[in-house]
C-alpha cells in the first residue's frame, strides 16, 4: 500500500506537490523527480495529451520502497511564478527548495536524496548538485546535451525526415525546412536572447522567455558533462537510442567517468517506452499518447554498458542506494 498525500512547499513562490512513501514510518531513501521543459505538470500531463510519466515513476520507485516527491515546476498549475520572468535559475532555485523540503521529512533518510531529472529536468538536477547535498542522480534523456546542442539534434532530425516526406506535402516542407536553415534559426534565437538584459523578446512573430534562453545558453554540453564527472555520488544516465529529444550518442562523453553508468536501450524513445516502428519527430505527440498506455522499457538490450547481466533501464537504480 502507497500514502499519497498533496503539499504545499515553500518557496520564493508556493509549490505544489505530491509525496508518495510506502505505508509504515520506516525512514527511507527518497527520489526527487524534476520534469522537463513546457507546461507538463507533475504527473507528466499536458492539456489533452495524457502520459503521466513522473506519476507512473513515482509509483514505480515508491513500489520499490523510496519515498517520492513530484512537482510542478515554477507558474504551472498549483506553484506560483510569473512564466514570462522565470528562467533556468529559479528554476534550479525551486528544487532547492524541494530537496529541503524532503530533508526535514521524519520518515526521510536525509542523507540518501537522489534526484531524478528527466529532459530539461536533468539540466536542472546537474546544476542543483552544486547547490544542495544530494546523494545520486538519475538523468533520463538528457546526459550530456545542452539546451542548444538538443535544438540542434532535434532539428536535423526534422530536416531528415523532411527530406524523406513523399507528394505535395513534402514539396512544401522542403520549400521552408532545411538543417542549415532550421541551425540558422536556432543560433539567431539564442543571440538576441544573448544580447538582451530583456526577460521576453520578439523573436519570429513569437514572444520568446529570452531569460530563460540566456540562462540555458551559460551552460554548455562540455559544462555539463564536466558537472556531471566531477559529481561525487553515482550518476545513472539513460537515453534510448530512438530519443528524438536527446542523442544516445553523448553517453559516450562519460566514457571512463567512475560515478557515472551509462544505458542506451535500443528502440527506447524519450519517455522510455520501446517504439512500434513509426518514430517520426513530425508526429511525435501522437506517438508519446500511443506508447505511454505501454509499460516502461525494462529489458536488457543495451549498446555500450557491458555490463547487461541486470535489467535496464531502471530496474537495478538500487546501484544508487547502495553506494
Amino acid at each position: 500500500m502507497t500514502r499519497e498525500e498533496r503539499v504545499r512547499i515553500r518557496s520564493d513562490v508556493p509549490i505544489g506537490a505530491t509525496i508518495a512513501r510506502p505505508e509504515g514510518d520506516d525512514v527511507r531513501p527518497a527520489i526527487i523527480l524534476i520534469a522537463g521543459s513546457g507546461k507538463t505538470d507533475r504527473d507528466g500531463n499536458m492539456g489533452s495529451i495524457r502520459l503521466n510519466m513522473y506519476r507512473d515513476l513515482a509509483d514505480m520507485f515508491t513500489g520499490w520502497g523510496y519515498v517520492t516527491i513530484r512537482y510542478d515546476k515554477r507558474s504551472t498549475y498549483e506553484t506560483g511564478g510569473d512564466r514570462w520572468n522565470t528562467g533556468l535559475s529559479e528554476l534550479v532555485d525551486d528544487a532547492a527548495s524541494v530537496v529541503r523540503h524532503v530533508k526535514s521529512l521524519p520518515y526521510v533518510d536525509s542523507g540518501k536524496i537522489i534526484v531524478c531529472g528527466h529532459s530539461e529536468g536533468g539540466i536542472i538536477a546537474t546544476l542543483l548538485s552544486e547547490m544542495e547535498r544530494i546523494h545520486g542522480m538519475i538523468l533520463i534523456g538528457t546526459a550530456g546535451t545542452c539546451l542548444r546542442d538538443a535544438l540542434y539534434y532535434q532539428n536535423r532530425l526534422v530536416a531528415d525526415e523532411v527530406r524523406g516526406t513523399g507528394g505535395v506535402k513534402g514539396l512544401i516542407l522542403r520549400r521552408v525546412c532545411s538543417e542549415e536553415r532550421n541551425i540558422s534559426k536556432v543560433d539567431a534565437m539564442f543571440e538576441r536572447c544573448i544580447g538582451t538584459e530583456r526577460n521576453t523578446v520578439l523573436f519570429g512573430g513569437s514572444l520568446v522567455n529570452a531569460k530563460w534562453i540566456r540562462e540555458h545558453a551559460s551552460h554548455s554540453s562540455e559544462d555539463l558533462v564536466s558537472k556531471v564527472r566531477g559529481f561525487d555520488g553515482p550518476v545513472f544516465a539513460v537515453t534510448g537510442t530512438a530519443d528524438i529529444s536527446a542523442e544516445s550518442d553523448r553517453l559516450g562523453l562519460f566514457e571512463g567517468a567512475p560515478n557515472v553508468e551509462c544505458h542506451a536501450p535500443m528502440g527506447v524513445n524519450h519517455i522510455l517506452r520501446e517504439v512500434d516502428g513509426d518514430n517520426g519527430i513530425l508526429n511525435f505527440k501522437r506517438q508519446y499518447v500511443r506508447l505511454s498506455t505501454k509499460p516502461f522499457h525494462a529489458t536488457h538490450n543495451c549498446i555500450g554498458c557491458g555490463r547487461c547481466e541486470r535489467e535496464c533501464p531502471l530496474q537495478n537504480i538500487s546501484m544508487i542506494d547502495n553506494r
